[in-house]
């Protein structure tokens, strides 16, 4: 009865390991994914953000565009360099 105990034992030890090292790399596969899935969203946000400005500005006065125009340039002359 011991013998088949003891090399169970033995088996089980060796094979853990290399169960667990694989689940490692699905983690990191989906951890991936993950991160594609996160940059694409964010890119169709910036996306729909610059949309949504630039339907603000066409649909402001005359009067208004160049003021905010004006605003723009200075804010850029005002603003410090960026390192």
């Amino acid at each position: 009865m011991k013998p088949p105990l003891f090399l169970f034992l033995i088996l089980l030890i060796l094979v853990l390991p290399l169960s667990q090292s694989s689940c490692k790399q699905q983690a990191s596969i989906r951890q991936k994914q993950i991160d594609r899935e996160r940059k694409k969203n964010q890119v169709k946000a910036r996306k729909a953000y610059e949309m949504d400005l630039k339907k603000h500005y066409k649909s402001q006065s005359k009067e208004t565009r160049a003021m905010m125009k004006r605003s723009r340039r200075k804010s850029r002359q005002n603003t410090p360099w960026k390192k």
